[in-house]
């Protein structure tokens, strides 16, 4: 499992519960991680994410490919912050990749043609 971490500034590293190193201008995602790690299923991690970084329930992002019988044709899902350009934490079920600390709004923007807007 590929988990991105795209924090690049120490505030939006503070709301994601990670830990800041001024000294490499990184940010520390391992409590992340480890919440993604020890769930059972990406839908447990992401009800627990949602509760740590203090969420608004977690939204699906449709697209044009088919995902699978269970996703359907969800390629994202996501921690609602309340802002489509709020760093959070997304899942791509199509790439079955994690990404921490961007937007879904960024994302969608970067592939436009999959996804139905």
């Amino acid at each position: 499992m590929t988990i991105r971490n795209y924090i690049s500034d120490a505030k939006t590293c503070k709301n994601l519960k990670g830990e800041w190193n001024p000294k490499i201008n990184r940010c520390n995602i391992h409590h992340v991680k480890k919440i993604i790690n020890d769930a059972r299923t990406v839908d447990d991690a992401l009800d627990k994410l949602n509760k740590e970084i203090k969420g608004h329930g977690i939204e699906p992002v449709r697209g044009r490919e088919w995902v699978s019988h269970y996703y359907q044709d969800i390629n994202l899902l996501y921690v609602n912050k309340g802002d489509t350009y709020e760093p959070t934490v997304i899942y791509d079920t199509l790439k079955q990749t994690w990404c921490v600390g961007t937007s879904w709004g960024d994302l969608v923007e970067e592939d436009m043609k999959r996804f139905e807007i």
